[in-house]
C-alpha cells in the first residue's frame, strides 16, 4: 500500500490558505502597475492568519467528518477573508434596527464583528455537515472529493502565482529605484531661508478656471501677488499625473533616467516615480546644505513615506506590531481594513503603555485639517533651515469641503446635490482661504524671507468633470490603457493646467523668468541662495500614448499645449 506522506493537518490547511489568498493575489495582479511587492505580502500575511484561524476551528470537525470539516472550513474562510468588513458595514444597521443587541457598539463594534463571525462559522459548519450527508448518499468517497477540490484550487493558485512571481521579478528594480544625484556645486551659506513646497492636488490654472469653470480666481491670485508671489495664470505641469509631476519637481529634472531604464520593460509601474519622491535629490541636496526636511504627507504612495525626511507627518494607515509602526500603502491598507481583524486592530491590543497590535487612521476631511494645522505648527518653529514638502489632496475629489469650510453632504464625483464643477470650485475656494492664512503666518514669522512654492501636481480629470457619464470603471480603463493623444485640446489644457505661485524673494526678475515652472523651480532656489549655477531646462510637456499601464512611455505634446514645438526637449518620447 502506498503511504500518504502529507500530514493530516495540511490536507485541511492548504485548501483554506488557497481560498484566503486567491482574492489578494488576484487584486494585486489587477493593480500591478501601481502597487509594490510589499503590498502583496501584507495581504498574504493577513489572509494566511484568517485561514489559520478557521483551520483551528474546523480541524476537529475534519478529523471526525473529513468532508464536513473540509467544505465548512472552505465556506467559512471565503466569507471571513474576502471583503469581510464590507459585509459587516452592510449588515450592521440592518441587524441593529431589527434587534438591537446590548453592547453592539462596544469597542467600535468589535462585539458585533465577533457575533457575525461566529454566525458565519456556525452556518458554514452546518452547511458542511449537510453537504457531507448529501454527497455520502451518492456514494462519493470523501477523500476523492476533497482531493479533487484541493488539486483544482492548487492549479488555480499556481496559475495566479506564475504571473505574480514574474511581475515581482521584472518589477523589482522599479521598487528600489534611486534618482540621479542632482548635478551642480552649491555653496553652503549661513543664510538658509525656510523653504515650503506645498502641492494642492488637482488645482488647475486660473485661465482654465475662467474658461472652463466660469470662475474668477483673481481674489486669490491678487492676494498672492500682493504678498510677493510670481503667479503664472496659464501654467502647465510637465507630466499628466501626481507621482510623475511631483517626482520631476523634487528632482529638478525630467524623467529621462526613468524612461531610459524602464521604458523597454515588459512590465512598467509607477513605482520608480514614488521612489524618486521618497529619495528626492533636491531634499538630499538641501540636507547637505544644513536643512532639516519635514514631509506632510498623504495616504497616497507619492507622499505617505520618505527615505530621507527627518520627520514625516502622515496619520493615515499606521500599523503597529510589537511597538514598531509602519505606514501601509493604499493596497495594504485595504487588505487590513477589509479583514476579519480590522475592528480589533483599530482598537488595539495593549499591555500597559506598549502596543502589541494596533492600527490608526483618520478620514480624509480630518486628514486635510491635520495637514493644514501641521503646516501652521511648523511655521511657528524657529526660523531658518527648514525644508517642508506638503501634499494636500484638495481640490482633489472627494469634494468634502464647501467654500466656507463646512462639510459637503454630497461629496462624490457626480452631479448629486450640485453640479460636479461647483463641488470642485467649493474646494478651490476653501483651500484658497487656508493658504491665505498660512502664507500670512509664514511671511510674518520669517519677515517675508521664506521661499514658498504653491504648486499643483496636475489639473482635474476632464473625463469626469466634462462628461455626464460618471462610470468609474470606464474612467479607470481609459486612464490605464487609453491614449492621451485622443483627448481634445481643451481637455488636455484642463489636465495640464496648474496653479503655479512662487515666492522667491532673493531671485531677480530675470532669474524668475527662467525658473518659474515645475521642473526648474528648485534649480532657481539652489541657484539663488547657494550659487549652484544649475542650467535651466526647456519647458516641455509629455503625455501617455498607451495609458498608465505603460508608465514610462511618453510622447511630447508641447505643441498641443503651447502652440509651439520645442526642439530642445529631452528625448523622453518612446512612442513607436
Amino acid at each position: 500500500m502506498k503511504k500518504n506522506t502529507l500530514p493530516t493537518w495540511l490536507k485541511l490547511w492548504i485548501p483554506l490558505a488557497i481560498v484566503a489568498l486567491l482574492p489578494t493575489v488576484g487584486a494585486w495582479l489587477q493593480n500591478w502597475y501601481q502597487v509594490y511587492g510589499v503590498d502583496l505580502f501584507v495581504g498574504l500575511i493577513v489572509n494566511t492568519l484568517v485561514a489559520t484561524l478557521v483551520f483551528a476551528i474546523f480541524y476537529r470537525v475534519f478529523l471526525k467528518d473529513a468532508l464536513a470539516g473540509y467544505i465548512g472550513g472552505i465556506i467559512a474562510t471565503f466569507f471571513l477573508s474576502s471583503n469581510y468588513e464590507s459585509r459587516l458595514t452592510t449588515l450592521y444597521p440592518i441587524l441593529k434596527a431589527i434587534n438591537p443587541i446590548p453592547g453592539l457598539d462596544a469597542f467600535g463594534g468589535v462585539i458585533f464583528g465577533l457575533i457575525i463571525a461566529a454566525l458565519f462559522v456556525i452556518s458554514s459548519f452546518y452547511i458542511g455537515k449537510l453537504l457531507s450527508r448529501l454527497l455520502g448518499r451518492l456514494s462519493w468517497q470523501p477523500k476523492d472529493i476533497t482531493g479533487g477540490i484541493t488539486v483544482a484550487l492548487s492549479v488555480i493558485f499556481l496559475l495566479q502565482m506564475v504571473p505574480t512571481i514574474r511581475d515581482l521579478v521584472v518589477e523589482w528594480p522599479q521598487f528600489t529605484y534611486t534618482p540621479p544625484v542632482l548635478a551642480g556645486n552649491p555653496v553652503a551659506s549661513t543664510d538658509k531661508p525656510d523653504i515650503y513646497y506645498i502641492v494642492l492636488d488637482r488645482y488647475t490654472s486660473s485661465d482654465i478656471l475662467s474658461s472652463q469653470f466660469n470662475f474668477d480666481n483673481s481674489g486669490f491670485t491678487n492676494f498672492l501677488t500682493a504678498n510677493g508671489f510670481s503667479v503664472n495664470p496659464n501654467a502647465h505641469q510637465n507630466y499628466p499625473y501626481t507621482t510623475m509631476s511631483i517626482s520631476s519637481t523634487l528632482n529638478a529634472n525630467y524623467q529621462t533616467d526613468i524612461v531610459q531604464k524602464f521604458a523597454s520593460s515588459s512590465e512598467q509601474t509607477i513605482d520608480p516615480y514614488h521612489e524618486a519622491i521618497r529619495k528626492s535629490s533636491v531634499a538630499v541636496q538641501l540636507q547637505k546644505l544644513g536643512y532639516t526636511f519635514d514631509e506632510v504627507g498623504s495616504w497616497y504612495e507619492a507622499s505617505n513615506l520618505s527615505d530621507v525626511a527627518n520627520t514625516v507627518y502622515q496619520p493615515e494607515g499606521i500599523l503597529t506590531i510589537l511597538g514598531h509602526s509602519m505606514t501601509l500603502n493604499s493596497f495594504g491598507r485595504n487588505q487590513v481594513e477589509q479583514s476579519l481583524f480590522w475592528r480589533i486592530v483599530s482598537q488595539g491590543i495593549h499591555i500597559g503603555s506598549h502596543t502589541l497590535l494596533g492600527y490608526s487612521s483618520i478620514d480624509e476631511a480630518d486628514s486635510t485639517l491635520y495637514k493644514v494645522q501641521t503646516l501652521h505648527d511648523i511655521a511657528q518653529q524657529p526660523v531658518g533651515g527648514k525644508f517642508v514638502f506638503a501634499h494636500i489632496l484638495v481640490p482633489h475629489d472627494p469634494y468634502l469641503f464647501n467654500a466656507d469650510g463646512s462639510l459637503n453632504s454630497n461629496a462624490e464625483s457626480d452631479n448629486i446635490g450640485e453640479p460636479i464643477k461647483q463641488k470642485y470650485l467649493g474646494q478651490v475656494e476653501y483651500i484658497n482661504g487656508q493658504m491665505e492664512q498660512l502664507v500670512t503666518q509664514i511671511n510674518k514669522n520669517t519677515a517675508g524671507k521664506a521661499v514658498i512654492i504653491i504648486q499643483s501636481d496636475e489639473g482635474p480629470y476632464p473625463i469626469v468633470l466634462n462628461d455626464e457619464d460618471f462610470d468609474s470603471n470606464d474612467v479607470e480603463q481609459e486612464l490605464a490603457n487609453g491614449s492621451m493623444l485622443d483627448w481634445s485640446n481643451p481637455d488636455l489644457a484642463m489636465k495640464y493646467g496648474i496653479l503655479a505661485a512662487y515666492h522667491v524673494p532673493g531671485a531677480s526678475a530675470a532669474a524668475m523668468a527662467q525658473g518659474d515652472d515645475s521642473v526648474n523651480i528648485f534649480r532657481l532656489v539652489l541657484n539663488t541662495y547657494f550659487q549652484d549655477n544649475l542650467p535651466y531646462l526647456p519647458r516641455c510637456y509629455y503625455a501617455y500614448v498607451n495609458g498608465r499601464a505603460q508608465s514610462e512611455v511618453y510622447t511630447d505634446i508641447t505643441a498641443r499645449l503651447t502652440g509651439t514645438a520645442n526642439a530642445a526637449c529631452p528625448a523622453d518620447s518612446n512612442f513607436k
